[in-house]
């Protein structure tokens, strides 16, 4: 059975647009911000992880693996995450593993070769330590010095470490772009900054709702900072919140994830600080790993990145 052909019908519903990412690059906020149109429907799942990992028996180890190895796998599943969407409106889904995924971009276009996909670029130093403090604030890093995090990369991995602990690796967006510009139309692609992001969001949403198709009329809340990272002040309230435990497991018996997750981030925030040095050594580190990227991919985009270099 050919793609198109396993995509027909209104009970198998695909995306018209995907958010493939940067990771810690605003997507949660930017899915969040996206759902409220009317107009646009998006799982209340964000990241099923689908075009990651299609068919495969995923078995990651180390911290937080679980939230990789429960990504969808099964086009009958994902087609379920699209069933509810009303008629006529724009769907789409937000998964920042799809720009770091090798094999994203080939799944993507043997099954929906005309999606529009929108993806939002992070200095990725920046990103680096932004994907390393998120995993402290989740509990799921165990060590408290980045540079060391760092090095321990290519051990994690071959471990069988899911890929968030590739922290140098996940913003590698020239090679990443690369892959996916071989296999479609560039028009096929929304490119923003995070900065942009920062700096006017209303013109960011308002730039991806005209790029999907979308109600341009309708204005989103952009007031909340969702998954926003940091450093726990209080670890044992971190882990706490973040770790599975009797008060938390009978929470979740009356309440749903997604509001269990909004209430948990927001006392979260409480408990985090905000300002953050990056250590001398992993600055390093990072601008070796990293600084070529940066050159790649202001050639690839045709785009004055020097401020990222500085």
């Amino acid at each position: 059975m050919s793609p198109e052909t396993e995509i027909s019908g209104p009970a198998a519903r695909m995306p018209d647009f995907l958010i493939l990412g940067a990771a810690r690059a605003g997507t949660t906020a930017l899915y969040s911000h996206l759902r409220q149109n009317p107009s646009i429907f998006m799982p209340s799942a964000k990241e099923p992880n689908f075009f990651a990992f299609e068919g495969e028996a995923l078995n990651f180890s180390g911290p937080g693996a679980d939230y990789v190895n429960n990504s969808v796998t099964g086009i009958a599943d994902y087609h379920a995450l699209f069933s509810d969407a009303p008629a006529g409106a724009v769907c789409g889904e937000a998964s920042p593993l799809y720009l770091y995924a090798p094999k994203a971009p080939e799944r993507i276009h043997q099954r929906i070769p005309r999606v529009r996909m929108v993806v939002i670029l992070r200095n990725p130093i920046d990103q680096a330590l932004s994907h390393y403090l998120y995993a402290v604030k989740q509990r799921i890093e165990p060590l408290e010095d980045f540079s060391a995090a760092l090095d321990a990369e290519d051990e994690r991995l071959a471990a069988g470490w899911q890929p968030l602990f590739g922290y140098s690796r996940f913003p590698l967006y020239a090679q990443q772009l690369s892959r996916y510009f071989k296999l479609f139309d560039r028009n096929q692609f929304l490119i923003r900054t995070y900065e942009e992001f920062q700096d006017d969001p209303k013109d960011v949403i308002d730039s991806i709702t005209t790029f999907i198709g979308a109600d341009t009329s309708f204005q989103p809340d952009l007031s909340s900072r969702v998954n926003a990272g940091g450093v726990p002040r209080s670890r044992l309230f971190q882990d706490f919140l973040m770790k599975p435990n009797p008060i938390t497991g009978m929470i979740a018996r009356v309440m749903s994830q997604e509001l269990r997750w909004k209430i948990r981030d927001r006392l979260s925030q409480f408990n985090l600080k905000r300002e953050v040095e990056l250590p001398d050594r992993a600055r390093a580190i990072l601008r070796e790993r990293l600084l070529p990227e940066i050159e790649d991919l202001e050639y690839l985009l045709d785009r004055d990145l020097s401020s990222w270099r500085a």
